[in-house]
């Protein structure tokens, strides 16, 4: 399901709203279903590589078009009937992923060995007396530098991704001028939500002995998904390009009506 264009000019807040992430979620009466089948995806894809990533970035693509239709206000039901539509609208966005991934995993690697390779070799400097030290506060740096690598490929993969799942073309997805004009707009605002979802994440999980995990990735979709919603419309506000939308035939879906407005 695509909306017309002149749906995607919502008013939104003037910056972002954290915790609306994760409120919303609740205000939909049938959240807790629509977070298994979040995680069912998620655990399929375990053994069944990127079809469940495609249906459940097509189910998030959805939820978009209903916020932003709504103005923030509601986002429908996980359909199984509607597998193959979640399909088709996913493909482009995870390809549009697939190919940044691929593109920044050399750079990753590169500096990931390079901390590694000097964390060990002052761990063999130091001695046997110092080495465990040094080993544990190498994982600590070297978890540090993966969150801080992570951050820059979020940066970069959000408008690629926005694009790919509004437009539903991947050739449109890599429109360099918008990608660039977005990034001076809303570049902090990125930033700042991916060490939000990054350290937000870690915390539940750590507090929880890791049992949060399964929450966490439950609702994880839902919290990037409205993330986008925000960085769309503090976009447009700032006088962003809207991005083409694909029109084709609504279809039928079960929606869950939520309560304020971001």
């Amino acid at each position: 399901m695509s909306l017309p264009e002149a749906k995607f000019s919502p008013l939104g807040p003037p910056k972002l709203e954290y915790t609306r992430t994760i409120n919303y979620i609740f205000e939909n009466p049938n959240w807790l279903m629509n977070a298994v089948w979040s995680f069912l995806c998620q655990f399929v894809a375990q053994f069944i590589p990127i079809l469940p990533q495609m249906v459940l970035t097509g189910y998030q693509f959805e939820v978009l078009d209903d916020l932003l239709a709504s103005r923030g206000s509601r986002y429908p039901d996980f359909n199984i009937n509607r597998l193959g539509d979640y399909l088709g609208r996913g493909v482009w966005p995870i390809l549009a992923v697939l190919i940044v991934a691929l593109a920044w995993i050399p750079v990753f690697a590169v500096l990931v060995g390079i901390a590694f390779a000097a964390i060990f070799g002052l761990a063999a400097v130091a001695g046997e007396n110092a080495a465990p030290m040094f080993v544990v506060m190498g994982i600590l740096v070297a978890t540090l530098l993966v969150v801080l690598l992570l951050v820059p490929l979020f940066l970069v993969a959000t408008p690629i991704v926005l694009r790919a799942g509004i437009t539903q073309d991947l050739g449109a997805a890599f429109d360099f001028g918008w990608i660039i004009d977005f990034l001076k707009k809303m570049w902090l605002d990125v930033v700042l939500a991916s060490l939000f979802a990054i350290g937000a994440s870690l915390a539940v999980t750590v507090l929880t002995c890791g049992i949060g995990a399964l929450i966490v990735q439950a609702l994880a979709p839902f919290v990037s998904t409205h993330f986008w919603y925000q960085f769309y419309v503090l976009y447009l506000e700032r006088g962003g390009i809207p991005i083409p939308v694909k029109k084709v035939a609504p279809q039928p879906s079960s929606v869950g009506l939520t309560g304020n407005p971001l």
